[in-house]
């Protein structure tokens, strides 16, 4: 048997095939994510993005010996972003990109309007520009004719799963980053619904994560070859999704989902609603398996950081990668020089996160001398990357009563051992790579399988293993208390936020 596990990344979707019931990579389609990119301002183009999918679907049918062997589809996304259709399912542009600032005027309205504590009360998320009711509102005030031929809107997953069965919906987990979903009540506000005069019937249907939506529409079977029992499932956030293959446990481990941004997840029993918790802007959801919520922060920049430091080098992208090889043979064998070079890297390329999380905030270097090198300054970003995670678990630990020693990876951090070596020197805690080619799909493939019958017991992953050493971890502690924190103190008081 196989299923096709379709993730739509910010850079990246990739379509994949997995054969039951070992969860085996028997073929991927990737492709760059199509953005349309004008200044300041990103949006996604979704048509391009269905078509392309379309394709993939296409060629996977053709791979398949026996395409009736193909059970399921499910799909994976980034959060937050919204595809409005019209009554003939056409999409209704503009796309705008989760991260896009140009909605913070209305994330500042909503917060007027219902007040920060209620927003994270009913929600258990803050009013950011990067969610989905700012979305609604700037379209409704900028784009009102486009906006009034709305049938109806989807997150991402939604749309092409909409595509694909014809039914509009969202799972749990995407919901949760609307600010416009009871996570509690697992069901849309309509409290708030009314306040913005939205209309509820416009709202997608919400499923349970990883549960059948419907089959295929017999025109997709037509098209790609795909037999018509093919059943859709909407796995959700791709972070959750992808957790579901390391097998994450509740309290006492978190996920690092590294990716263009990076996250700390959390799973819990129920969500924290704290004020400590609202100050902080930490992210509480639905998961996307039943009883369990999410406790989620996240960085703006990770693997981003990687592509910008790239551009600023005139490298590759390949060549970076290389170059971090190198610098993690001299880590394991000279720290104590690199330590003496290492610069102060505050890695705010989009904006930073947890525990002040602020869209305007800029990245700050010191520390550079003549003498510095694209090594050291490489090897100082990556460091900052760290340190800035070990403030966001620092928050999970004191807030949550909580010692986390173990932490589990997922995503393109695993194929590069400098960067996990760090992470286990500065977060003080045994860091586990899983080393899958794909992580989220995969953990989304597992779900749709587990939700819908095809499979009981959890495949075995690939796993790598790093540890801290005693004998940096107090340098490297030394040095985030004594040089990074100051800096960064500083930097949030020239900026108006310390």
């Amino acid at each position: 048997m196989y299923i096709i596990s379709i993730d739509v990344g910010t850079t990246n979707t990739k379509v994949c095939l997995y054969q039951l019931p070992d969860f085996q990579l028997a073929e991927v389609v990737k492709f760059a994510t199509p953005q349309l990119v004008k200044g300041t301002e990103t949006d996604l183009d979704a048509e391009q993005l269905w078509g392309n999918i379309l394709k993939a679907l296409q060629k996977l049918s053709d791979a398949v010996k026996d395409a009736q062997q193909i059970k399921q589809i499910t799909v994976s996304s980034f959060g937050q972003a919204i595809v409005l259709q019209d009554r003939q399912e056409k999409v209704i542009p503009p796309t705008i990109a989760w991260f896009d600032p140009r909605t913070k005027a209305e994330a500042q309205e909503a917060k007027e309007i219902l007040g920060e504590e209620r927003i994270y009360e009913v929600t258990g998320i803050n009013s950011h520009s990067n969610h989905s009711l700012t979305k609604l509102l700037w379209l409704k005030r900028h784009e009102n004719t486009a906006f009034k031929r709305m049938h109806a809107w989807t997150c991402m997953s939604g749309f092409i799963a909409s595509r694909l069965t014809g039914v509009f919906a969202t799972d749990w987990s995407l919901a949760s980053r609307t600010m416009l979903f009871d996570i509690t009540k697992k069901t849309w506000d309509n409290k708030f619904i009314e306040m913005f005069e939205l209309d509820v019937e416009t709202f997608p249907h919400v499923v349970e994560s990883g549960a059948r939506v419907a089959n295929i529409k017999e025109s997709i079977s037509e098209k790609t070859g795909l037999p018509k029992h093919v059943t859709v499932s909407i796995a959700g956030h791709d972070h959750m999704a992808g957790s579901i293959s390391t097998g994450l446990q509740k309290q006492t481990e978190i996920l690092n989902s590294t990716g263009t941004t990076e996250g700390l997840l959390l799973l819990a029993d129920k969500p924290n609603l704290s004020n400590e918790f609202r100050k902080f802007l930490i992210s509480n959801g639905c998961y996307v398996l039943e009883s369990t919520y999410s406790i989620y922060g996240s960085m703006p920049t990770a693997g981003q950081s990687f592509s910008w430091i790239s551009k600023i080098f005139n490298k590759e992208i390949t060549d970076t990668g290389r170059l971090c090889d190198e610098i993690y043979q001299e880590y394991a064998f000279s720290f104590g020089s690199m330590v003496e070079r290492m610069q102060v890297f505050i890695p705010h390329l989009r904006g930073s996160g947890p525990p002040i999380r602020s869209t305007s905030s800029k990245v700050m270097i010191y520390g550079l001398t003549d003498q510095s090198t694209d090594d050291d300054i490489l090897f100082s970003m990556i460091a900052g990357l760290c340190f800035e995670l070990k403030q966001l678990k620092g928050v999970y630990e004191q807030y949550l009563n909580s010692k986390i020693n173990r932490i589990k990876v997922i995503g393109p951090a695993v194929k590069n051992p400098l960067w996990l070596q760090l992470k286990a020197d500065i977060l003080q805690a045994e860091i586990i790579a899983y080393e899958e080619e794909e992580a989220v799909a995969k953990g989304a493939a597992i779900l749709s399988s587990r939700k819908q019958g095809l499979m009981e017991t959890l495949p075995e992953a690939k796993i790598k293993t790093y540890t801290p050493k005693e004998e940096r971890v107090q340098i490297l502690q030394d040095f985030y208390q004594n040089v990074y924190v100051p800096v960064y103190n500083l930097k949030n008081h020239l900026e108006g936020k310390g």
